[in-house]
């Protein structure tokens, strides 16, 4: 009979939790093999089910906030080469200086790739999101959406 080498303290529960730190270390050592060129990150959306969202009466409000979050692109939007990805980042969601997505008009607030965006965009649903929206139906904003560009 051979040998178990689960360790003890170890789930084999693929719905573990991870503590806060233990997330900041892998995140770390994520960035630091991509910043060696060793290392890249795709994403693995579970469906595909476009959420479908009037945002006209409120990009006055949120400026297209999540136009600024970053994400990791599927292999197939990659191989595609519709959508441009961060080079330094492989193959994260390509940023401008100011930390919006290269295919955002920041005059108009619309997504030049819209037909082609990323899957994570369609499935996005910021209605959902305590980070955007404290609540949605009043339009109030959270009043830290954009922190997250003020960390540079």
């Amino acid at each position: 009979m051979e040998k178990d080498e689960t360790p003890l303290n170890h789930s084999t529960d693929d719905d573990q939790e991870i503590s806060a730190e233990q997330r900041a270390y892998i995140k770390k050592m994520l960035e630091r093999l991509m910043e060696l060129g060793i290392g890249a990150v795709y994403g693995d959306e579970e469906n595909d089910n476009e959420v479908m969202i009037d945002h006209r009466g409120r990009l006055s409000l949120c400026r297209a906030v999540c136009c600024s979050f970053i994400f990791a692109l599927t292999k197939e939007e990659v191989q595609k080469g519709h959508i441009q990805w961060n080079p330094k980042r492989p193959y994260f969601i390509a940023r401008d200086e100011n930390g919006f997505c290269t295919h955002l008009d920041r005059k108009t607030l619309i997504c030049s790739i819209w037909e082609e965006r990323p899957q994570r965009c369609r499935q996005y649903d910021c209605r959902q999101d305590p980070n955007v929206w404290i609540d949605w139906e009043k339009q109030v904003m959270n009043p830290n959406a954009f922190d997250h560009l003020l960390k540079k």
